[in-house]
């Protein structure tokens, strides 16, 4: 059993989904913020946006002061392009009794590549929990947190939603011959406990 991770579906077919991205490959990097940003622990991996604060302004002007500040999300041109979401997003929110569905994102780490170290600490992280569903990935691609007593790796299968607070340090390694694959669904939801206030 694994501490840090929850394992909340499996069994999701999401081969529709990687046929629609095969059919978009334009998708990738087409908002390189994370990627490019100063430091950033995300520089090796790519991204598909298809939900978060509108970057409208932000591009135009160059000032990103306040993008992760509190915000309610805007869908951008994936969702039009990969129909194969909705039934997964509408169908966790449903499973997780979800109030609010914040941001959305796909992300794709090479062979060899990684994610860096690192935790969270922003409104988003705050105030939604994170899902992940691996699209593809393969034995030797592991999803690692060290928090507390305990540092673990998790080898997620396709098809599989795990809930992660990512809050926690957390990094990704990719030592597997393909490309690793993960919808990252943010919803603020009662159901695990995270945002009850002890009064």
């Amino acid at each position: 059993a694994v501490k840090h991770f929850e394992l909340i579906s499996d069994g999701i077919n999401v081969a529709p989904l990687l046929a629609e991205m095969e059919h978009n490959p334009w998708l990738w990097n087409l908002n390189s913020r994370r990627k490019t940003a100063p430091g950033s622990p995300h520089s090796e991996m790519s991204d598909i946006w298809v939900r978060y604060n509108d970057d409208t302004r932000a591009r135009l002007t160059g000032d990103w002061r306040g993008f992760n500040d509190e915000h309610v999300p805007v869908w951008y041109p994936a969702w039009e392009a990969l129909p194969s979401l909705r039934s997964i997003i509408f169908d966790l929110m449903a499973k997780v009794r979800g109030e609010m569905l914040g941001g959305v994102l796909i992300t794709k780490i090479p062979p060899g590549a990684g994610i860096a170290p690192h935790a969270d600490d922003s409104w988003h992280v705050q105030f939604f929990d994170k899902f992940y569903l691996s699209l593809k990935s393969k034995p030797g691609a592991q999803f690692w947190c060290d928090d507390g007593e305990t540092k673990e790796a998790l080898e997620p299968k396709p098809g599989q939603i795990w809930l992660f607070d990512n809050r926690k340090i957390h990094w990704v390694t990719n030592e597997s011959d393909e490309d690793r694959i993960t919808l990252i669904i943010c919803i603020r939801t009662e159901k695990f406990g995270r945002h009850m206030e002890v009064k």
